[in-house]
């Protein structure tokens, strides 16, 4: 038994406490039972002194620095930097006393390349998203992503994708040939059927602590609290947990099923293998864990397809050639678009509406997103076409 000397004098480690040779297994337990609300305290602002610093005056700057990129011009970009330090110590006071809340969304619709419902936040807000990704989420998150999900990270994104693709391609006909299959996976209203609860219990496995998590269910009751279900298009977070929400798949088919040539942009999948039958087979347990542990459905853009016939990825079709050669090609609806927007630039400049500056932006623009690929030609007739 344990005397109340001993507990005055009581040891401040488990290394301390060996030395107490003649204490029991009792004692043992009583010590940890005292130090356990300590570092339970410790742990807690240990996790709150990490997130505050992820919203500094620094950070914050230096997340207005990256939101403000091609959106200077903007109206509510300049209405923020009129007051910029004013601004940034607002919101870290805000986030340091917990008295944050995310502001109502903008709501609007874009038309390219579809049409989408896009939901977005005022700048400040934008800022305070974008410093919890930076500092936050996209050090914790990263390495629970497998290499080949390829959307919205550092150092990677649509070209990456296309490369990968490329290259298992090409690995692929070295071992196989130019007969193959490919399963291409679709997730129908993608961000519109993400589950929060699904979500945040996915979350809690990562090394997001409590702190990130409370601020995560902040975000995730901005919108849709009610049903629990869809995240807005438009937020830094939703990119973020769209790259995450479909790890289970990633894992399914890169660890349980084997599949060596594996690449996903957001919910756009793409498996090749030379085997018919077993892609069929992967797309029933893809499906079974998109509907069973994600409820998400797949749409009917999900099909097994011949390499030969080409892959439509990313904007662009693929095609293994019988010599083993990988033929990129604009898409019928890129190019529509690629053909319109080359018309509208000829109008406003033979209405004298732009500067050559602007022109070569855009035309730059163009050539650089067609250098991978073999629709090169493509943009010099229109180019020739157009007189531009």
């Amino acid at each position: 038994m344990l005397k109340a000397k001993e507990i005055l004098s009581f040891p401040s480690s488990l290394a301390e406490l060996e030395e107490y040779g003649h204490l029991d297994n009792q004692c043992e337990m009583l010590w940890k039972f005292t130090h356990k609300e300590d570092d339970h305290n410790f742990k807690y602002q240990e996790s709150r002194r990490v997130f505050e610093e992820a919203f500094t005056f620094e950070k914050l700057l230096a997340a207005h620095k990256k939101c403000r990129c091609s959106k200077q011009h903007k109206r509510a970009t300049i209405s923020f930097e009129i007051n910029l330090a004013t601004n940034l110590s607002s919101i870290s006071q805000k986030i340091l006393s917990e008295k944050f809340k995310l502001s109502e969304y903008r709501v609007f619709k874009i038309y390219e390349p579809k049409e989408r419902l896009i939901e977005a936040l005022p700048y400040n807000d934008r800022v305070v998203l974008m410093a919890f990704c930076t500092n936050i989420i996209e050090p914790k998150l990263e390495k629970n992503l497998i290499y080949d999900n390829v959307a919205c990270r550092k150092g990677k994104g649509t070209l990456f994708g296309i490369k990968r693709l490329h290259k298992f391609l090409h690995n692929f006909y070295h071992k196989f040939g130019e007969d193959g299959y490919f399963l291409k996976c679709d997730v129908r209203k993608y961000f519109q059927s993400i589950n929060h609860e699904i979500l945040l219990k996915n979350l809690h496995k990562t090394a997001l602590d409590a702190e990130d998590l409370k601020f995560v269910v902040i975000i995730l009751n901005s919108k849709n609290s009610e049903s629990g279900v869809g995240l807005p298009i438009g937020n830094q977070t939703s990119q973020w947990f769209g790259l995450f929400y479909l790890n289970k798949i990633d894992r399914l088919v890169k660890e349980t099923l084997g599949v060596k040539y594996y690449v996903r942009y957001m919910d756009d999948m793409i498996l090749v293998h030379h085997d018919k039958e077993f892609l069929k087979f992967c797309k029933e347990q893809i499906e079974k864990c998109a509907n069973e542990q994600l409820k998400l459905q797949l749409n009917s853009k999900t099909q097994i397809g011949k390499l030969s016939n080409g892959i439509d990825f990313l904007g662009f079709r693929h095609i293994l050639s019988k010599n083993g050669k990988v033929l990129c090609f604009l898409r019928g609806h890129g190019k529509r678009r690629l053909t319109k927007n080359m018309r509208s630039l000829h109008k406003l400049e033979t209405a004298g509406l732009i500067d050559e500056e602007y022109k070569a932006v855009r035309l730059n623009a163009y050539q650089a997103h067609l250098k991978h690929s073999h629709s090169k030609k493509l943009y010099l007739n229109l180019k020739s076409k157009y007189k531009l």
